[in-house]
């Protein structure tokens, strides 16, 4: 184990002091980056502007023209937390913005990770027939063999991903993340789950833009944010300024109990209190379960816990979770022990 000391900058430290922080949190706060004390008690007014995400207006003038179209969409997710979170928030957010949307998700077993060929050959054969497009999100910014093979198939792609980029890139209609070559967003740290969010407020502004509503009667995408700060926690990215204000939003929300019942389901089977919400329950209590569908599963479990509107299939879908879950941590106690039981011989003979 290795320990790494923060030295916080004196200036900053002294600066948030002096807005009447306490010295102890000033120092952990400084060592964090926070230089400033709006930083503190951060607002969705200081949220970074959707503009500054290269290829987000672009985004958002496809999809507004796919839904003035009444095309379809078709999200394909990743099978952790983050990918799960940003689908359900996909899913829940363009159905606000009016948008005719479903999903799949690869199953690690059968298709791989990403947008594979394989997993655009299951879009394509859906019950519900071939989508306009495909919107990946935490992933497809190496999938240049399923974009070429959904161009092929008639159908278009948007990319929402935050994972660095190798020297090509797929040839989608539009790509998001802010760690493509040429994107200068401030915060390079968004989850994947961030990233789809920030297509959404880009896509809700183009469609105010357009008179479809006007901002008193706009959908209220902050009601998406306690699934924003469970994929932001979970991928463990760094919370820089944009990240933190994402998730402390997100947990006064959850404080508050203004959440979706899947988290809530979610609270009441990991026995955690709602009141008190953190970044360890979101960390330890409930990424865990997520992430066991998508190791040992299907995540459809996890991405159907949260979003679905009914309480009582929330509630059976978190016990399912939970389930899963537990049997993830017996395959590793077992594997723990098989492996102490294959070192003994070696540790007896030195």
């Amino acid at each position: 184990m290795r320990f790494i000391v923060r030295d916080p900058s004196p200036r900053n430290v002294h600066r948030l002091q002096s807005a009447g922080v306490h010295p102890l949190l000033a120092r952990l706060l400084a060592g964090r980056g926070v230089s400033e004390p709006e930083q503190a008690q951060p607002q969705m007014s200081s949220l970074l502007s959707p503009a500054l995400l290269l290829h987000a207006d672009a985004a958002a003038r496809a999809l507004a023209d796919a839904i003035a179209a009444g095309e379809t969409l078709c999200v394909v997710a990743d099978y952790d937390c983050d990918g799960a979170t940003a689908c359900a928030v996909a899913l829940r957010g363009l159905r606000m913005l009016g948008a005719s949307v479903d999903y799949v998700v690869p199953n690690r077993f059968t298709t791989g990770y990403g947008l594979s060929p394989a997993v655009v050959d299951l879009v394509a054969q859906r019950p519900r027939g071939r989508p306009d497009w495909i919107i990946t999100v935490d992933n497809g910014i190496a999938s240049i063999d399923g974009v070429r093979r959904a161009h092929e198939l008639g159908m278009r792609v948007l990319i929402t991903d935050h994972h660095l980029p190798a020297a090509q890139l797929p040839q989608a209609d539009v790509i998001v993340n802010p760690n493509q070559p040429g994107c200068t967003f401030p915060s390079k740290n968004l989850a994947g789950v961030g990233v789809m969010f920030y297509v959404l407020l880009a896509l809700r502004a183009e469609l105010r833009g357009r008179g479809v509503f006007d901002a008193a009667g706009q959908p209220r995408l902050d009601s998406l944010l306690d699934l924003v700060a469970l994929g932001t926690v979970a991928d463990v990215v760094r919370l820089d300024a944009n990240n933190r204000l994402l998730v402390a939003q997100g947990l006064r929300r959850m404080r508050e109990g203004r959440l979706q019942p899947g988290l809530r389901a979610l609270f009441a089977v990991t026995g955690r209190e709602l009141a008190r919400a953190g970044c360890f329950d979101l960390g330890f209590a409930l990424g865990p379960r997520i992430n066991a569908a998508g190791r040992l599963a299907d995540m459809t479990v996890g991405i159907e816990c949260l979003s679905t509107d009914d309480h009582e299939q929330a509630l059976q879908l978190a016990q399912s979770l939970d389930a899963i879950n537990r049997e993830r941590r017996g395959i590793e106690q077992r594997m723990r022990e098989q492996a102490q039981a294959a070192l003994e011989p070696l540790q007896a003979g030195q």
